[in-house]
């Protein structure tokens, strides 16, 4: 027999590279067991819109009477949801303590810390909370993050009306601006009567009416959707578009529009006013913060900003282009200075268009969250601390 030095090139590397494959093989086996048993099956085809299947939201919601959909509890990877499904919020009960202070969050994904997933700790009004509690040591405070990832002014007020107010909450803070642009869309406020449905009239989460393109589809695909280990690595290093739900680009496929559906500004006002008046019926305090964003004016597409990083400002979910963004913000913010008080509104926009502060057009990075965090908790405590000192939103009890 021939001794492996004397055997042709191809030989010997072939039996220096079995040893190294086996290997490989035997760890990926080790690491699909392990996603297999500790993860939730990802469906690659479904994620592409290649077929239609489970509403991509199904993991980790659950359908509500007076909000479409609350959160399911349960720990979902980077996600908590507590006991009455609010997102990364420490467990807490309906009654509140004698002398707490109650803050909860309205909002969406940028709110909840979903759609690029925060750690709970690293969203931005657990962080919120945190800074609060060391500038007011001798006051307890609890916090609900009542957004989700989808939430418009909508979802929120009906959460807030039906569910946060037996929470008692001394302040509600809003967080609205990106997810109106749901129905300022072509079509939508003509259809408004029909939110939150599907086109037989009902809602659901166990289906969908047609395929959701969460991520762009890849030739990649067809190698790697037989195993969920490959998979959520094909899926760590692909762009996932933000929000809900909805077609994925990397950059716009369709012709966008120049312009939006005015008449969706006075569906945010009316909307609005009804959180306000809601918020004072509870007795509680209402602040309304100017969502940031990584959209801001300049050029025709997101400035200062590499090519890479303009993909980031993504208009294709909304169907009008950077233009007609520009305008909607402005015009959200706009309706925020005529409906609330500037004592109670909270301009957050100082670290908008600047990229270390965003994963993408409109979700914060754990900087990004914790830069709110520090603008946020400052009006709260300019609030709050004479509040206080003169007995007064401590010492209530509901």
């Amino acid at each position: 027999m021939s001794s492996p030095s004397r055997l042709p090139w191809w030989k010997r590397a072939l039996f220096l590279a079995i040893p190294v494959i086996v290997s490989a093989f035997i760890g990926l086996l080790v690491v699909e067991s392990y996603v297999r048993s500790t993860r939730t099956r990802l469906d690659l085809w479904a994620l592409t819109g290649r077929k239609v299947a489970e509403h991509p939201m199904a993991a980790w919601a659950q359908v509500d009477a007076f909000s479409a959909f609350r959160g399911r509890p349960a720990h979902h990877e980077a996600k908590t949801f507590n006991q009455h499904g609010f997102v990364s919020t420490p467990e807490l009960g309906v009654s509140k303590p004698e002398g707490t202070i109650r803050v909860v969050f309205l909002g969406g994904s940028s709110t909840a810390g979903m759609g690029r997933d925060l750690a709970d700790e690293d969203t931005w009004p657990w962080q919120t909370a945190e800074m609060v509690r060391r500038n007011l040591p001798d006051t307890k405070i609890e916090f609900i993050n009542g957004a989700l990832a989808g939430y418009t002014s909508f979802e929120s007020y009906g959460r807030l009306w039906s569910r946060i107010r037996f929470f008692s909450p001394d302040v509600i803070v809003v967080n609205h601006a990106w997810n109106e642009m749901y129905y300022f869309t072509s079509g939508k406020v003509d259809s408004i009567t029909a939110w939150r449905t599907l086109s037989d009239g009902s809602w659901t989460l166990d289906r969908t009416d047609q395929p959701l393109a969460v991520y762009k589809p890849r030739a990649v695909d067809h190698v790697v959707r037989w195993s969920q280990a490959l998979v959520r690595l094909r899926l760590l290093l692909s762009r996932k578009p933000p929000g809900e739900v909805g077609g994925a680009s990397d950059t716009p496929t369709k012709t966008l529009a120049t312009d939006y559906d005015r008449r969706g500004l006075d569906i945010w006002r009316a909307n609005l006013r009804l959180i306000r008046e809601a918020t004072r019926i509870m007795g509680a305090e209402l602040f309304v913060l100017k969502q940031p964003t990584l959209i801001v004016e300049g050029t025709t597409e997101c400035p200062r900003l590499s090519e890479r990083e303009r993909r980031r400002c993504w208009y294709e979910f909304h169907g009008f282009d950077h233009a007609a963004h520009i305008d909607a913000f402005r015009q959200i913010y706009r309706v925020i200075d005529e409906e609330i008080s500037a004592q109670r509104i909270v301009d957050v926009t100082a670290i908008s268009g600047r990229p270390e502060y965003f994963y993408d057009h409109v979700h914060p990075t754990e900087a990004g969250a914790t830069k709110i965090a520090e603008t946020v908790s400052t009006a709260l405590v300019a609030y709050l601390r004479p509040q206080v000192a003169s007995g007064g939103r401590s010492t209530r009890k509901d």
